[in-house]
């Protein structure tokens, strides 16, 4: 028995905001707050890239540690690593509730990635 699991080129995506939750928890250097390893942000770059390439407005839900751990950060840090690795602008908003967040996302343009703030501030 086969089982067909649809992919990316399955759907039409072109213009639709697409939601995508990745794993980008990355090493912290706990004194400077230094992104010490983005094997994690690679990993997850051909996915974003394809999304972006297929002209999806990708918005991109993550976390970076726990609160009250040395290195529980926002996630600005990484949308300049992802931007660096992906060569594409990724935008970064401090926000995930608010109605900036949801005007942002709502003026994202076709290809466009948004980076939302660290999921763990608000929960």
């Amino acid at each position: 028995m086969t089982i067909k699991f649809n992919t990316i080129d399955d759907f039409d995506i072109e213009g639709k905001t697409v939601l995508v939750r990745v794993d980008i928890n990355s090493p912290v250097d706990p004194n400077s707050g230094i992104i010490l390893d983005d094997t994690r942000m690679k990993l997850h770059s051909e996915t974003l890239k394809e999304l972006s390439n297929k002209g999806a407005k990708v918005v991109v839900l993550a976390h970076q540690s726990r609160p009250g751990k040395k290195d529980f950060t926002t996630l600005e840090q990484h949308s300049h690593v992802l931007s660096k690795n992906l060569n594409i602008d990724v935008k970064y908003i401090d926000s995930i509730f608010s109605h900036e967040a949801k005007e942002t996302i709502k003026n994202l343009k076709n290809s466009e990635i948004l980076l939302l703030e660290n999921v763990r501030f608000f929960f």
